[in-house]
């Protein structure tokens, strides 16, 4: 995101802030948050994209303590005249919501007004949400920090380059296994892919069609619906659709499908990493 988006969107939060506190803001500044570590207790999340659907993601309003996001409803509701609240109830949920559209009414106006159109869905909160989980996967994350002389608020902007994704190769990565799904889209984000990833069949089934993979890595043994029935059925939306199969057996039936799909390689379990990395690199060559 250009850096003058994001100027208008810190001067939407602060402009809100102050107005629905009457709090000074004395400062307001946008940084590179490198992190991509904190789970916030609360958050507002705002999913966005632009019409001609170059730029999707997600705006996020996030507190590391519930307290701070009662401390902010509170100050918003005591300056309507409201009393203030003792915990993140459904009032204060209320209030947050108001709080997080009129920024959101703010942004959309001063970005339409330099060409940037956007939509912006209703916003949600979120409990417990860590920013690295595979929703916000792929991003590079912003903070609007507000000096206000007596503490310091921290508004994190987290949003998908869609278009830049493009150039990237994009690898879906399928295993019922949380840890060796982690491990492998690890590797692979640090070796400069894209990637998104899917707990078994049915999952990737939805997933390809969001995310349309380059390559699949395919595990072939998980609940719900299997790899090869899952191989089968994207074969049959895309006839160009790629794969790597991660297997613990050479089942000679299970053999026979997969040639009959675009499997380009097999890994046999356990995987090692620096070998699987260059299979992958080799395959999208």
């Amino acid at each position: 995101m250009e850096a003058k988006f994001l100027t208008v969107l810190a001067d939407s939060c602060k402009n809100v802030f102050t107005q629905m506190t009457k709090t000074e803001a004395v400062n307001v500044s946008v940084k590179r948050d490198e992190r991509l570590k904190e789970i916030y207790a609360v958050a507002q999340v705002a999913p966005y994209e632009d019409f001609t659907k170059k730029v999707k993601g997600n705006f996020l309003l996030g507190f590391t303590h519930e307290r701070l996001a009662v401390a902010v409803a509170s100050a918003i509701a005591e300056n309507y005249g409201l009393p203030g609240f003792g915990d993140f109830n459904e009032n204060a949920r209320d209030v947050m919501n108001e709080f997080m559209n009129t920024i959101v009414g703010h942004t959309i106006t001063g970005w339409d007004k330099m060409g940037f159109r956007v939509t912006f869905a209703p916003p949600a909160t979120v409990e417990n949400i860590n920013i690295r989980d595979a929703a916000f996967s792929c991003q590079e994350a912003y903070m609007i920090i507000l000096d206000l002389g007596v503490d310091r608020v921290v508004f994190t902007i987290t949003y998908i380059d869609a278009h830049r994704q493009q150039l990237r190769r994009r690898v879906l990565v399928v295993d019922d296994s949380g840890i060796i799904r982690g491990l492998l889209a690890k590797n692979l984000i640090e070796a400069g892919f894209t990637v998104e990833v899917a707990e078994d069949g049915l999952a990737a089934l939805d997933r390809y069609q969001t995310f349309r993979p380059h390559l699949t890595i395919m595990d072939l043994n998980m609940p719900n619906l299997g790899g090869l029935d899952a191989m089968q059925e994207i074969s049959q939306m895309d006839r160009q659709a790629k794969f790597i199969v991660l297997t613990s057996t050479a089942r000679r039936d299970e053999e026979l499908i997969a040639r009959t799909l675009n499997v380009l390689s097999y890994v046999v379990k356990p995987v090692q990493m620096q070998e699987f990395v260059s299979i992958v690199k080799e395959a999208l060559d």
